[in-house]
């Protein structure tokens, strides 16, 4: 599908401060892939939905050539929308990426929609399918060096939002829609909360998955200390070490986590690698839910008022 950048908000703002702030960093990373990827065309201002097939309003179109101009009239255009479109817009700047002979159709996408946000992230970027490439993911893989390329990107995210009262909480490339119930289709994900953010990514996964060894045993049990406990054990560690080599996956330390695959499949090896060795073990002893249920009951019905 391609790369999805999730924020989080530093400081208090307004509903239109925070739209503002994510035009911004939208604007850094289209100047990051400006120079001899990415060039944009048009953009343009949608409502409720991000095309007309969707159930959107397109409510203007810009030039977008000129992206520092484009950027600075979307953010005029958006200081006169009434609040209750304002809050469902959808910001699209459409252009082309240009990987060695082949150009993709692509675009940018802010988007400001809550819901929407919850799956495809604050900013959207992809490309259409076009040949050998399915979308954007399989054009970065087969043209760039991501592992010297991505660290740059995310950089450049961070030193962007300084000034925006917004953190970059993740940012994923993945081959389709990335969702907490299945990580497989990762090629690469930054995260904050170095490994301990790896291993609650994987960890949600498996529950959501409604993998009964880890259900059962996962429901009475509290996320962060569990996490906590583990990633604190050195032969997690180890573990880990070993199984991001195994299966080729590039850990590179950016203020927080950053894993690249380096094959297609690397992710999907590496959840199930970290689900067999790591995750299930640490919950083998742990009673089932059920268990603790009883235990809870069993307190409550030996407790005794004093007379």
């Amino acid at each position: 599908m391609g790369i999805h950048i999730t924020l989080f908000p530093i400081e208090r703002a307004t509903i239109l401060d925070a739209i503002l702030g994510r035009l911004q960093v939208c604007y850094e990373a289209m100047k990051f892939f400006k120079e001899g990827l990415f060039f944009a065309q048009d953009a343009e201002i949608w409502v409720h939905a991000p095309s007309e097939s969707l159930g959107g309003s397109l409510k203007k179109t810009f030039p977008a050539k000129n992206l520092y101009e484009a950027t600075e009239t979307v953010n005029g255009y958006l200081n006169t929308l009434p609040f209750d479109q304002l809050i469902e817009t959808f910001i699209i700047f459409k252009g082309n990426w240009e990987f060695n002979d082949v150009a993709l159709s692509g675009y940018f996408s802010i988007n400001n929609d809550t819901e929407w946000r919850k799956v495809y992230g604050d900013i959207e970027v992809s490309a259409y399918a076009k040949g050998d490439f399915e979308d954007i993911v399989d054009a970065f893989w087969a043209t760039q060096n991501m592992v010297a390329l991505i660290p740059r990107f995310v950089q450049t995210l961070q030193k962007a939002i300084e000034k925006t009262g917004l953190g970059v909480s993740q940012v994923t490339f993945s081959r389709g829609i990335p969702t907490e119930e299945d990580p497989s289709n990762l090629m690469a994900v930054y995260l904050v909360g170095e490994r301990r953010g790896l291993l609650s990514v994987f960890y949600k996964a498996r529950r959501k998955s409604m993998d009964p060894d880890i259900v059962a045993k996962a429901e009475p049990l509290n996320t962060y200390f569990f996490l906590k406990t583990l990633i604190s054990q050195g032969v997690v560690m180890e573990r880990i070490n070993k199984k991001l080599n195994q299966t080729m996956v590039a850990e590179v330390q950016s203020k927080s986590a950053l894993y690249i695959a380096k094959e297609r499949t690397s992710f999907e090896k590496l959840y199930n690698e970290i689900s067999k060795t790591i995750l299930k073990p640490a919950l083998e002893k742990l009673p089932k839910e059920e268990v603790v249920k009883n235990a809870i009951l069993e307190g409550l019905e030996e407790y005794r008022e004093p007379e």
